[in-house]
């Protein structure tokens, strides 16, 4: 008895502890949640107002203008044509039904272009017809499906729609009026539209057109759904460069990305070249519609909040010198073909800014079938056999690897136990010969000595020429001086990307590794790895400019919009000249092969003879190049060079490549042409 009695004492004593404990974490509970109720009421509530108000609304976005494109001296060269549109905008309540509704009373008041009726399909015009012949699309079912047909595709009304629509009689698909057609091509229009992205439904108009005016006055007869906007068509300089590039669709394969960033489905954007490199600066802030939601869906008209143009680029490029570098390609081809260069149908041609890397000019033409196409994007993307030209890099890398001779006799080079050779264009040899003077007469024996000594290639003299004694294409030493040409090469920018500020551009062809020893001659002489014009204009720069490859850029400078649409505003980015890399050669090979350059144009016999006899005035450094493309007929040819001036203080390089001729000195006319008109602008000479 007095055990239990004390049992039952602890039971009592026990009890108001826990009920102690239980109304502790009652009011610690309570206590917490009234200070989350206050965090959220005082220090949030602001936030938490603005995403209440948030899902009263929903919005819709219409792009501004584009940003133009201007040259470096302000000449427009990409634009806009304000125009006046007519926009659908779907949001997820309108049925089937009531977009046919807003169709037919559009097309009260507009017509819509032959372009969109062109459009219209055998499925537009069936779905037409069951939209306008049952009230209840059930009752169309009824007709033109099984109950066991409407059974199976229950849960797949897509499915049951499309059989329901292959179902309507060709028959019942004709004699439809010209208004039936504006509906159904209206009808059409609205159907490509996504969830509160506006379509265009036609776009062209002005404030005083009828149509418009029509519109404007029953846009409240469309509860939102049609709306007016401000747009613009790109318009473009005549004959614009390629690089300007052009707009169009969103590609598919992008098209996930740019509707993360805000943009509709049937946005032009910049698709190529300079439109789409610098989409981000050309887009425009977009026009903001903002509709009141009931049930979570847009009603009435919206609230407009206008959007902005987009910045403006200006860009290195020179409109008048790359006029006159078209003009002056066109009419070297054509007295090029009149010396008998039947083969000749194209010229390429870069200028560019040695010391900053600044694009002035591309061009390339081809002419086929009695008339002339721009192909300047060639310039950039295609590669070409260069040959001679490439000679102050084989001299600079050979300097890296001291491999290059002070003096060496040029004759003929014979491949032991065969009968092949390999001599300069002077077929008993150019004498004894320097660095300098082994450019001047663009000695390609020279360049093989080079090379030579670099792979382990013993050169003889016998008779009159040299033996070569060669090791196998696996010799390591041999292998080691093909990777170290190719990467002395890709220095200067030959081989290798240039970093051009465009989407896309080529790197020539790697040719590999040698199957026969003797290969590595041609290689050091411009025939066997290719290269792009743009390359060659790089490469020379880095000679013109102390050694220091610069990344080729045509944008110079972006702008924010001005009001007036021509001035350029306050700068929003300023291009910097950007060094890629340095070559690994002392000041002093830099001077030796520079003056070689020099001797070419202004050294008696040198091989830019053009230069020296008629353009001593524009101080010009170069090397000309012919490279055989044709085993079977020697005498076909590509005709290259690379070049800057002035010489003591170079502002502009020019590479060209005239591929397929068998004489004449295109290559150098085309070079001079442009210097002068160079310094007509420039003034260079006259300083």
């Amino acid at each position: 008895m007095v055990q239990e009695t004390a049992k039952n004492k602890r039971k009592k004593n026990n009890l108001p502890l826990r009920l102690n404990i239980l109304f502790l974490v009652v009011f610690l509970a309570f206590a917490g949640l009234i200070l989350r109720l206050g965090y959220v009421q005082i220090v949030k509530g602001d936030y938490y107002k603005g995403l209440a108000n948030a899902s009263k609304t929903q919005s819709a976005r219409i792009e501004s203008a584009r940003g133009r494109i201007v040259d470096t001296n302000h000449v427009t060269l990409a634009d806009n044509k304000a125009e006046l549109a007519i926009v659908f905008i779907r949001n997820a309540g309108i049925s089937a039904q009531e977009s046919l509704g807003y169709a037919r009373k559009l097309a009260n008041f507009l017509t819509v272009d032959a372009d969109v009726i062109k459009k219209v399909s055998d499925h537009d015009k069936r779905e037409y017809y069951i939209l306008t012949k049952f009230k209840k699309l059930s009752s169309a079912y009824d007709k033109y499906l099984s109950p066991a047909e409407q059974k199976k595709y229950a849960k797949k009304q897509s499915k049951a729609y499309k059989l329901l629509l292959s179902r309507v009689p060709k028959s019942e698909l004709k004699g439809y009026s010209k208004k039936d057609v504006q509906i159904m091509a209206i009808q059409h229009a609205f159907n490509q539209a996504s969830n509160l992205s506006p379509y265009i439904i036609k776009r062209g108009l002005k404030v005083s057109d009828k149509e418009y005016i029509n519109v404007v006055d029953h846009l409240s007869d469309f509860n939102g759904a049609i709306q007016t906007a401000d747009v613009s068509s790109r318009t473009y300089i005549k004959n614009k460069p390629f690089y300007v590039g052009k707009m169009g669709p969103i590609p598919e394969d992008k098209i996930t990305g740019y509707l993360a960033q805000g943009y509709s489905r049937n946005t032009d954007v910049g698709i190529s070249y300079l439109e789409d490199q610098y989409e981000s600066y050309l887009r425009g802030v977009p026009m903001t519609l903002t509709y009141d939601t009931e049930k979570g869906l847009p009603v009435g008209n919206p609230t407009v909040k206008d959007g902005t143009r987009g910045d403006d680029l200006q860009l290195t490029v020179d409109i008048r010198l790359q006029k006159k570098l078209d003009q002056v390609l066109e009419q070297n081809i054509l007295s090029a073909r009149s010396e008998g260069n039947g083969q000749n149908n194209s010229a390429y041609a870069v200028m560019m800014n040695p010391k900053t890397g600044a694009i002035l000019a591309i061009g390339g033409k081809k002419y086929e079938n009695g008339k002339f196409t721009d192909v300047s994007s060639d310039s950039i993307t295609s590669q070409f056999e260069m040959g001679s030209a490439v000679k102050g890099a084989t001299e600079l890398i050979g300097f890296q690897h001291n491999a290059v001779p002070s003096q060496f006799h040029d004759m003929p080079i014979n491949y032991r136990g065969t009968k092949k050779y390999f001599k300069s264009w002077e077929v008993s040899g150019l004498g004894t010969l320097t660095p300098e003077t082994a450019l001047q007469f663009s000695s390609n024996v020279f360049m093989a000595k080079i090379v030579s000594n670099m792979a382990g290639i013993s050169l003889i003299p016998s008779g009159g020429e040299y033996i070569a004694r060669t090791p196998y294409v696996t010799n390591p030493k041999f292998i080691k001086a093909i990777n170290d040409l190719r990467n002395g090469y890709s220095q200067f920018g030959l081989g290798v990307k240039t970093g051009i500020d465009l989407p896309t551009e080529g790197t020539g062809y790697n040719g590999g590794m040698p199957d026969t020893p003797g290969v590595i001659h041609q290689y050091a002489i411009g025939q066997f790895d290719t290269y792009t014009p743009l390359e060659m204009a790089q490469y020379i720069s880095t000679i013109a400019n102390g050694g220091y490859r610069m990344q080729p850029h045509l944008l110079e400078s972006v702008h924010e919009p001005e009001s007036d649409g021509e001035n350029l505003g306050n700068t929003v980015y300023q291009f910097e000249p950007k060094v890629l890399g340095t070559i690994g050669n002392s000041k002093h090979d830099l001077a030796r092969v520079q003056h070689g350059l020099y001797l070419v144009t202004h050294g008696a016999r040198g091989t830019g003879s053009v230069f020296r006899e008629q353009g001593q005035k524009y101080k010009v450094a170069a090397k000309t190049g012919t490279a055989q493309i044709d085993e079977k007929d020697l005498s076909l040819y590509n005709e290259t060079l690379v070049s800057y001036a002035p010489y003591d203080d170079p502002q502009v390089a020019i590479s060209v490549v005239v591929p397929k001729v068998r004489a004449g000195h295109q290559n150098q006319q085309i070079a001079l042409e442009m210097y002068k008109e160079y310094d007509k602008f420039y003034h260079y000479t006259s300083k």
